[in-house]
């Protein structure tokens, strides 16, 4: 009797260890085990934060993915219309093709910005680059650098991106205390040229 209920105790042992085991993995997919109580075996566990896909805008992630895949190529018209005053109001042009830069960007570069400045249309005036990104849950981000005017970059505010059924279109706005500058970016397809 005292064997078959030793025996039973160490089965019993031997169950509730496994268990122990396979509620650890278990849980290990979830949350990060922080530290275990050797004395009573008691699981302290700490969480960990996930990346949820579902955080990233649906239009920019099916425009990324798009661009990334290989199977889709697009170019970008991006006008901007300055707030200020007659004197010092201008417009400004440019065009480029939209690649994948580093992580979960989308780059246009060296885009060559044509000026209408002070009712003086100067045509290709200087050379732009600008990033497309992921800021936060459902948010975007864009970035322009004026490699011309210093290398200065500005980030857009209020950026939105919407789908149209022949593109997307971004749109933003950049206030440095003298003026507001409004940014629209027609997003188009394009043939492949690789």
């Amino acid at each position: 009797m005292k064997n078959s209920i030793k025996k039973m105790f160490n089965e019993n042992q031997k169950i509730n260890f496994f268990e122990k085991v396979f509620f650890s993995l278990l849980v290990g997919l979830f949350v990060q085990v922080s530290t275990i109580n050797a004395s009573n075996g008691v699981i302290i566990l700490k969480p960990i934060k996930l990346n949820n896909v579902n955080t990233i805008n649906p239009v920019y992630n099916q425009l990324f993915n798009a661009i990334k895949t290989g199977g889709k190529c697009y170019n970008a018209k991006i006008t901007s219309v300055s707030v200020k005053n007659n004197n010092y109001a201008f417009t400004s042009f440019s065009r480029g093709f939209l690649r994948i830069q580093s992580g979960y960007n989308i780059a246009i570069s060296r885009l060559q910005t044509e000026f209408d400045d002070r009712h003086n249309f100067q045509g290709p005036k200087t050379i732009e680059n600008l990033v497309i990104y992921k800021t936060g849950n459902y948010t975007i981000g864009v970035e322009v650098n004026m490699r011309t005017w210093g290398n200065k970059s500005i980030k857009l505010k209020n950026v939105k991106i919407n789908k149209e059924p022949y593109g997307y279109f971004i749109t933003g706005k950049a206030t440095d205390g003298n003026r507001t500058v409004y940014y629209t970016i027609g997003i188009y397809e394009t043939t492949c040229l690789i």
